[in-house]
């Protein structure tokens, strides 16, 4: 068995909505079932799914507010007053501040921006930023993605007499800012038809009604911010992203092209590059210095600026993903210090981390631990501590935090991820009281990682046609995930570890006359956790890829499970240490060895697994002692194939069974029994000869009679236990007129009989029969055939 990383839960497709849509768009009963998974039932909404163009845009002016900003910007066109975008300094806020800066550029106005300093300002307007903007002589401050929770500043605008109009996205807060305009989709009273946003969208949004058409010349901005700020792909946000992505693709914008070439990103570019390249680049600017550059990346219209620009972007990432090891390496030590503290919730803080990247600190705790997270860098001269949150499923980060309000003077943000300040006396209690609510709010099982399936599917079932149809789908990101298919009784063609450092996976899946590549990028540890013979049931996502002109379908591997016990063959007189110290790490796992090994302890001190002989096992076996046993490794030769069952049998539990003695095993073996004619040639041989004395007349012996010498040593023992002759010191003396008896009176004859047997089975057969042998052994919930899935257990109750 192998158990999976994940919880898999198949999402289950009314039968008469995938049937409508495949009908009347005439696509893939497949495709079909994955618009149904998303919530898209209507066909002309599945219409406009698959076929996304700028008309699916909202009217701009539906938001409440937009016209009253519009007509104060035009106003301040006219009047040539000066304008500052206030930005934020992530990739949400840089786009944004990037859409408008453009546009407002291309209209003439006398604009410029600001980006407060996430160290020594942090996020959000200020009272000094107003100040700052007061002394320029600016009119007019519009915020971008920041400003919802700005109260206090916003009557200090109002005060130092600057129009303010605020454009944000986040969760409002019960008192809104007394702002000239607020611009908020999710604002309370607000009609606009979307409200998921991203900071980007809402900017985009104004700019559309400014210029009363769709601003296309900022599209592939507009698709970085809101594909980074992973707000869901769905309704206006799928169309800035496919829109945008287009428009990326061209390379007609120098700034993001040139952030392309530096991220190494050939071929065409989709979410998950702008994702896991592109974004991760803007930010690393915001989080270790002046988010400016970023800005500027996007602005600028010389080429060479802009490539400089894109590598020192390059370079800030490198030194920010420096920065992330070291500071998730002391927050992992600090969790798992105090395991039992942080058991529903993890609260890490420390002097010293950059505040700037601990939102991805907490990002690789959650993926590590499965729990909510709040990473915090601790001011000491302040005595504060300012962080950030990352979520699970289940759990509202941002109403977790208001349940905490009293303890945090700044807080704000998403269900699954948000920002904090605090006083560093209130940590301990803010961690107390955020794991009293993951008690009420969280079961055990919201604490396992959740995959969902889209679809079960056969490797016969998947073809280049249909994966080609799937990418209609895209581009894929938070409320539109790429599909994941559980490719069930896939057999493996071939297995091996690829990449530089051998840390990637790749297998050949079979079944049913047909294959398909299978690749698991940091997956390559778990060649050595697969049998051969293993019935695979995989998590992945379908691609095409595309190799010497070759288009193919592959999988992308996610999860791996294997439903029954494995069997490994390592049979072989090879140096198996490495793989037995590696075994006997695991929990529950026992090794049955000779008595030589278990008496001379050669294995060294590293070693940590239990070791019984057979004679052990087999006495253990009737007692239920070898019942918790998930991983048997054979190190010796069983004794009789009559008992090897019982001891199989008792092993309710097992996992993983491992042949792994070697043929020295059968030193001073016979491998064949000889037959009744054989030993009635060696006795005629030795009527009437005597003197005969072993073991010099041995060859003699062997010459005369075609027997070899092993043979004749062994059969001569036999005679002399049925009484046919007496061995006296190295002399043979046949016995005058002895009772004539059975070969299998012989205790010697038998065991040889029986040790025949056991060689036949375990020793010369070959793997498959070996596999067959095992599986017929155990019950159905454990052997090689059963095949029920974990999902279909689940779902049968």
């Amino acid at each position: 068995m192998l158990q999976s990383k994940t919880r898999w839960q198949t999402v289950d497709a009314e039968e008469s909505c995938k049937q409508l849509l495949a009908n009347e768009l005439g696509i893939h009963p497949l495709t079909a079932r994955l618009l149904c998974n998303r919530g898209v039932t209507d066909v002309e909404e599945a219409r406009h799914f698959l076929t996304v163009d700028a008309s699916q845009l909202h009217d701009p002016l539906l938001m409440d507010g937009m016209q009253d900003a519009v007509d104060r910007i035009r106003s301040a066109l006219e009047k040539k007053e000066k304008i500052r975008i206030y930005g934020d300094y992530d990739a949400d806020g840089v786009s944004s501040t990037g859409v408008m800066m453009k546009v407002l550029r291309s209209l003439g106005a006398n604009v410029d921006y600001y980006i407060p300093n996430r160290f020594t300002e942090g996020y959000g307007l200020n009272g000094e930023a107003l100040h700052q903007a007061v002394a320029a002589d600016i009119d007019l401050m519009i915020s971008v993605d920041t400003g919802i929770s700005a109260v206090a500043e916003a009557a200090l605008a109002k005060e130092l007499g600057i129009d303010l109009i605020i454009t944000d996205h986040h969760e409002p807060p019960e008192t809104i800012p007394d702002a000239l305009v607020v611009l908020n989709p999710k604002k309370l009273g607000c009609s606009y038809p979307f409200e998921m946003l991203a900071g980007v969208g809402v900017a985009f949004k104004l700019c559309q009604a400014l210029l009363g058409r769709v601003p296309e010349e900022v599209l592939e901005i507009a698709a970085l911010g809101t594909i980074a700020d992973l707000v869901p792909l769905l309704d206006e946000n799928r169309v800035l992203a496919a829109l945008g992505l287009k428009e990326m693709n061209r390379r007609h914008h120098l700034g993001l092209s040139a952030l392309m070439d530096v991220s190494g990103c050939d071929g065409e570019i989709g979410a998950g590059h702008v994702g896991f390249s592109l974004a991760p680049r803007i930010n690393a600017s915001g989080r270790l210095d002046s988010a400016n550059q970023a800005v500027e990346l996007l602005l600028t219209g010389d080429s060479a600026k802009a490539q400089l620009i894109a590598e020192e972007l390059d370079s800030m990432n490198r030194e920010r993903q420096q920065l992330v090891e070291e500071i998730s390496t002391e927050a992992m030590a600090m969790v798992e210090a105090e395991a039992e503290k942080h058991q529903h919730f993890i609260v890490v803080a420390a002097p010293g981390w950059n505040v700037g990247v601990i939102g991805i600190v907490a990002s690789r705790l959650v993926e590590k631990y499965y729990r909510p997270v709040i990473v915090l860098g601790i001011d000491e001269e302040k005595g504060t501590a300012k962080g950030s949150a990352r979520s699970i499923v289940g759990l509202d980060m941002y109403q977790a935090l208001n349940r905490c309000k009293e303890l945090l003077p700044h807080y704000g943000g998403h269900p699954m991820a948000a920002g904090m300040s605090l006083p560093v006396e209130n940590l301990a209690e803010l961690h107390q009281r955020l794991s009293e609510v993951a008690k009420e709010w969280l079961t055990e099982e919201d604490y396992i990682p959740l995959s969902k399936v889209d679809a079960e599917l056969s490797v016969a079932e998947v073809d280049l046609p249909l994966v080609e149809e799937l990418e209609r789908l895209a581009p894929y990101g938070v409320g539109n995930a790429t599909p994941r298919f559980c490719i069930k009784e896939a057999r493996l063609g071939k297995m091996q570890r690829i990449g530089r450092d051998k840390n990637h996976l790749k297998l050949l899946l079979e079944a049913g006359g047909r294959s398909l590549d299978a690749v698991g990028f940091r997956l390559g540890e778990l060649a050595e956790e697969i049998s051969p013979s293993a019935n695979l049931e995989i998590l992945g996502e379908l691609s095409v890829n595309e190799w010497n002109n070759r288009r193919m379908p592959q999988l992308l591997i996610r999860d791996i499970s294997i439903p029954h016990v494995q069997v490994f063959d390592w049979r072989g007189n090879g140096d198996k240490r490495k793989g037995f110290y590696h075994l006997s790490s695991l929990l529950h796992v026992l090794f049955i060895v000779s008595d030589k090994v278990k008496s001379a302890a050669f294995l060294g001190k590293e070693w940590s697994g239990d070791l019984l002989s057979w004679q052990e096992a087999e006495e253990v076996a009737t007692n239920g002692r070898l019942r918790e046993c998930r991983t048997l490794v054979l190190m010796d030769l069983p004794v009789s194939t009559q008992k090897f069952p019982d001891v199989i049998r008792s092993l309710t539990k097992l996992e993983r069974l491992y042949f792994a003695y070697g043929d020295a095993e059968l030193d001073g073996e016979l491998s064949r029994t000889p037959d009744r004619e054989q030993f009635k040639r060696l006795y005629v041989s030795l009527i009437g000869k005597k003197g005969i004395r072993f073991p010099r007349d041995t060859e003699r012996l062997a010459r005369i009679t075609g027997l070899s010498s092993p043979w004749i040593r062994f059969m001569t023992k036999v005679f002399a236990e049925l009484g046919f002759l007496r061995l006296d010191g190295g002399n043979v003396e046949l016995i005058a007129n002895a009772e004539k008896r059975p070969l299998t009176e012989s205790p010697l004859y038998s065991r040889q009989l029986e040790r025949e047997k056991v060689q036949e089975l375990f020793v010369y057969s070959s793997t498959r029969d070996l596999y067959q042998y095992i599986h017929a052994l155990l019950p159905y919930e454990l052997n090689l055939g059963g095949t029920e899935s974990w999902t279909s257990k689940k779902k049968s109750g």
